[in-house]
Parts: C-alpha cells; structure tokens; sequence
C-alpha cells in the first residue's frame, strides 16, 4: 500500500515544482542527435497529446481540466492549433472570437485589451495565451501549429495562403505574438505534404521564416533568419525529412503512423529511415493511431484499444524516435454532446482524457528516463529468435549497460547476449499496461538465451500469448 501511495504523489509534486525550461532551451546533442536535452543535459523523453482543437473549443475552466489531467499523466507536450481545421474560418471559439477578419490571413482579429470579462477586449490570442501559461504552470511544452495544412495546402477547397508574402507576415505575426511564451514548440503543416502544390514547399519555408523573424523582433524577409530561438518541426504522414531535412529552421523530424491498420509497421520503419539519415535529426510518431478511433475510419472494423496504443509507442520509441504522442479520438476533438461526432467518436472526452491507453504512457515514459536515453540505438541484433512479421515484430533498443525488448504478442523470445557490458545481466519483465516490474534472474552475459513472457496476471497465468499479451524484456549489466 505504502509503494502505491507514493506513486500516486509523485506526479503532484511534478506539477508543484517542475519548470522543464529552467534546465536551458531544448537542443540536439552532438554526442547522439536521435535525442532532445536540454541546455544543461537533462534528458527530454517528449510525451505528448494531441489536443489539436484546444483553443478552439474549450473555455478557460474546459481547457485548465483538460491540461491539469494531462499534467497529472506527466504529459510534456500538448499539440494544438490556432487556426483549426474544422470551422476555423468561420466556427467562433468558446467566447465568440474567430481568428481572422473575413477570412484573410493578413488579418488577425485582434483587440485592444485582454480582461476576460470584457467581451470586446477578450480575443482569440489572449484566450490562446492564457492556455498557453496554463500549461507553462503545470509544466508542460504546447506544440504550437500557427494553422492546419489545409489552409496552405488544400484538397478541400480551403486554401487562404498563396504566396510567400502571406504565410512570411501570418508566421511573423504568430512568431511575435506567442513568442514571448518560454514553453512554445513550433509544429509546421498539419497532415498535408507540402509538396500537393507546386509552390507548397516555398510556403511552409516563408512561414518558418516568418515566425524565426516575429520571435527575434525582426521584419525583414531575406532568408537569413536566426532559428537558434526557435524549435520548430513540419508535421504530415511522412516524415519532414522527405522535403525539409537540411533546412536550417527544422530541429525535428515529425510524422505519423494514422489510424488505417491495427499493425502500422510504419511506426518502426519511418524512425528507422530518419536515424540512418546523413546528419540525422531527432524523429518522432507524432500522430499514431487514436485511441478508440475507427480503425481505417470504419466501425465495423473495429477500434483501436489500449494494446494498439501500446504496440504503437513501443515500436515507435525503441526503434529510436525521441518520444511518442499519444491520441485518444473524442479528446482530439474534444467531442462531447453539444457536438457532431467526427469520425464515429463515441465517448465524451471529459471521460476519455482517462482512458487506459493515456496513463500506460506515462509507464513508457517512466522506464526510458529510468536508465539513460542519451546513449541508446536501437538493436535488431539483440534478436536471434522469435522475429516475426505484422503483429509479431520484436523490437529492440540499447544502451552501453541496458537494454529493452518489446514482445507484443508474449512469444518466446532468444537473446543475443554480449550487446551490453558486463560478464552477468540481471533480467526483468516490464508490464506495459501496469507499469511494474518482475524480476526473472542473473544470467551470464554471452551466447544465447531464451526468454519466455509470463502471462497477463496470476488470475490469467494461462494467457500468455497473442493480442494483448505484450512485455518488455529489461536487461541490466550487474
């Protein structure tokens, strides 16, 4: 009882005293640059969500739930938009406000004042702003996307921005405004490629510039912009590198496994693709299948539960990507009653903020910081038996003195052994679904070695195979 209590304390003491930030501005390590630290080397495992209509729909007393939830899961990064994709242009938000004067992006509806009382002074930044502090408070990083893809590259009929011009002074505008804000994370795109219109490219790179310049009080657009006071990345289903990877304002790479298939092996094989880049940059799943989402969109092919959630983030992480952002489909959207479900959401999203699949990320989370990230690389060596394909992928990930194995479907798995240091390793199995450990033994540190995943509980010792039943195998050195 005593070990669940203190467990249960440690994430209000995060929120108390944790100001991620005061540890220096997040960079890229030369030593390992799969990886974001901050400044004094602290390590940064990003764990986000995607609230993508947050300052859309919420309210102040909505929004402070919603992000108090959050931090108490020991999420770091929430993902949302200004500018959203459904009804930004013409949907008010919570206090009446849009964006945009008649739709132009030149035009921010800005008004004097900020008092929340006061209906005309109140607008949609200051709404935005108070959001963002919020989060600041509670410890947490907003991946702030200035608008969704479709305003800059439509297949809808969408499309505001047309030339350089607009997106340049619509980024300066965002860059000086949100700027000030010490817990910003910059995030380009919003599903769309850039490259669905000739001129894409260009417009997501005058923007990039325009935001460098707004934040660094400058107003001058010649492609000489200082991005050393930025982070920022482009997110969309392939990963930025396809178009941006040598581009000076891109920290990060993004993309996104999406909701079509229950065994997405994209969410290995896009990490495995950015880590073996030339000067590679961090990369990360930033929007993998949703919880309870419709899986490929349709109902009757069911929904994705907690273990794809899982399966997701574990390929994802010990394939090598920096973190993870989780979804759960009505908080995305912030469904509730009041509203047309998108894409069959079935559940309010005061109640899917506690979904199961939200918390077990924390426990993900929780065992990457409990050994050091700074040297990991993933290793598929460590595998010399019981690799399969689809569902079955094992995927492992290492350190000079650690290593982890995912096993999503409970099989026997054979080790290489010798990957770590050390004449002995003492072995464990994680559970990802509560966050705990079992300890297996000592075994000596050459040759091979088979490791058979116990099954889901004493009350199902029986059940230790097939969906749902995944481990992760924890070798230390001794």
């Amino acid at each position: 009882m005593k070990l669940i209590i203190l467990f249960c304390l440690v994430p209000l003491v995060l929120i108390l005293k944790a100001q991620p930030w005061e540890h220096g501005p997040l960079n890229v390590p030369p030593d390992n640059p799969h990886y974001l630290v901050h400044q004094d080397g602290t390590p940064f495992f990003w764990l986000g969500d995607t609230g993508w209509e947050l300052f859309h729909r919420l309210d102040r007393a909505e929004a402070v739930h919603y992000l108090e939830n959050r931090a108490q899961k020991e999420f770091n990064v929430i993902q949302a938009v200004i500018l959203s994709e459904f009804g930004g242009l013409d949907v008010p938000n919570a206090y009446g406000d849009l964006v945009l004067i008649d739709a132009d992006p030149l035009k921010p509806d800005v008004t004097p004042g900020n008092e929340v009382d006061n209906a005309a002074a109140y607008d949609y930044f200051d709404h935005a702003d108070f959001i963002i502090e919020k989060a600041a408070q509670l410890g947490m990083y907003i991946g702030l996307l200035p608008c969704w893809g479709e305003y800059v590259i439509p297949r809808e009929g969408r499309g505001i921005f047309n030339t350089e011009d607009q997106t340049y002074r619509y980024g300066h505008f965002m860059g000086k405004r949100f700027g000030k804000h010490p817990n910003i994370i910059w995030i380009l795109g919003g599903d769309r490629h850039p490259d669905e219109r000739p001129e894409g490219v260009a417009l997501w790179r005058a923007m990039a510039e325009g935001i460098a310049d707004g934040v660094n009080s400058i107003d001058k657009q010649d492609g000489k912009a200082n991005y050393n006071t930025t982070l920022m990345t482009h997110h969309s289903y392939l990963s930025s590198s396809r178009w941006f990877h040598k581009d000076a304002w891109i920290d990060f790479h993004m993309w996104g496994s999406y909701h079509a298939d229950f065994y997405a092996a994209r969410a290995y094989t896009e990490v495995e693709h950015d880590w073996n880049l030339p000067a590679a940059k961090p990369t990360l799943n930033s929007e993998p299948a949703y919880e309870d989402h419709a899986v490929n969109w349709l109902p009757n092919n069911g929904y994705f539960t907690p273990y794809d959630i899982r399966q997701i983030a574990y390929w994802s992480v010990f394939a090598g990507a920096c973190g993870h952002t989780y979804g759960a489909h009505p908080v995305w959207q912030f469904y509730d009653k009041n509203r047309e479900p998108i894409s069959y959401a079935r559940t309010i999203w005061k109640n899917a903020i506690d979904f199961d699949g939200a918390q077990q990320m924390t426990y993900l989370k929780h065992l990457m910081l409990s050994r050091p990230m700074i040297n990991l690389k993933p290793d598929q060596s460590l595998i010399a038996g019981g690799q399969a394909d689809g569902s079955g992928h094992i995927q492992a990930i290492r350190g000079e003195r650690h290593a982890f194995i995912y096993i999503p479907t409970g099989a026997v798995t054979i080790v290489r052994m010798g990957k770590i240091s050390g004449e002995k390793v003492t072995a464990q199995w994680f559970n990802p679904r509560t966050g705990m450990f079992i300890n297996i033994g000592d075994f000596p540190n050459q040759g091979v070695q088979s490791f058979d995943p116990p099954g889901l509980s004493k009350q199902l010792a029986w059940l230790q195979t097939g969906r749902g039943c995944d481990w992760v195998l924890v070798l230390d050195s001794k």
